[in-house]
């Protein structure tokens, strides 16, 4: 299908070498790409990302297994009704077997090109955010200042408080506090990512939100690695101290 895809484009644009409104695909993020490979040699799982024929055998292995019948799948599809995605299509299917010169000027089809282009990053942008509001409203709770310390969380049970840490301390009580287990996906020096398992939502918890005694930031090898020494629930206890590195679970 992508090969028939470039197949009609390379025409079109043979065709109509100003006037070609195509859909171009960015280059593939190398450093992305990269940073998984290197990932995957640390958690002992070698794979060859060199093709897509090379990755393929691998990722059937790790498939889960199970037969899926089709109909589970008719009530997910729908077809694509974006704009900024069918715009092109449209213009070439409305008149088949047209084949004179379109009579638009090239930098008013341009202008066309880059409005479509910035409806589509700006309605990402949006969806982006709103799902972040809406998962914000759904952990809301009241400041955790405000509460005894045995219901902040910290290592003890530091659900309820990351929910309060990724929803950026909103001071109303809504369905928070929630708990559920997360995955560290990445770890910066003052900050890491989380993955929240039950959600599929990905946020950044920063050190300087947490109820830390100190932290300290360091490379194992090419692994970054955040020890978290939280403050202890009682002043005779001592203080707790946590590895994070990726995949860590909280």
């Amino acid at each position: 299908m992508l090969l028939a895809n470039m197949a009609v484009a390379h025409k079109i644009h043979r065709a109509f070498p100003e006037r070609a409104l195509l859909r171009r695909h960015p280059p593939p993020q190398t450093k992305m790409l990269n940073d998984l490979v290197e990932f995957c040699d640390q958690m002992g799982m070698p794979m060859d990302f060199s093709s897509a024929g090379a990755l393929n055998p691998v990722l059937l292995k790790g498939r889960l297994s199970g037969a899926q019948l089709e109909e589970q799948f008719e009530p997910c599809f729908s077809r694509c009704t974006a704009p900024g995605a069918l715009f092109a299509g449209s213009r070439g299917g409305a008149t088949p077997g047209y084949r004179e010169l379109p009579d638009v000027e090239p930098d008013a089809l341009q202008k066309q090109a880059d409005h479509c282009n910035d409806r589509r990053m700006a309605s990402k942008r949006v969806q982006e955010l709103s799902t972040g509001l809406f998962f914000a409203i759904l952990v809301r709770e009241s400041p955790w200042e405000s509460r005894p310390f045995s219901s902040w969380g910290g290592p003890w049970g530091n659900a309820p408080f990351l929910g309060r840490a990724l929803a950026g301390a909103l001071p109303l009580q809504e369905s928070g506090p929630l708990e559920s287990e997360a995955m560290v996906m990445g770890v910066l020096n003052q900050a890491f990512d989380v993955l929240v398992l039950r959600y599929g939502v990905q946020k950044r918890v920063y050190c300087n939100m947490l109820p830390l005694r100190s932290h300290h930031f360091q490379k194992v090898g090419k692994k970054p690695e955040l020890t978290l020494v939280w403050e202890p629930e009682d002043l005779e206890q001592e203080p707790v101290q946590q590895e994070t590195q990726k995949t860590t679970m909280w």
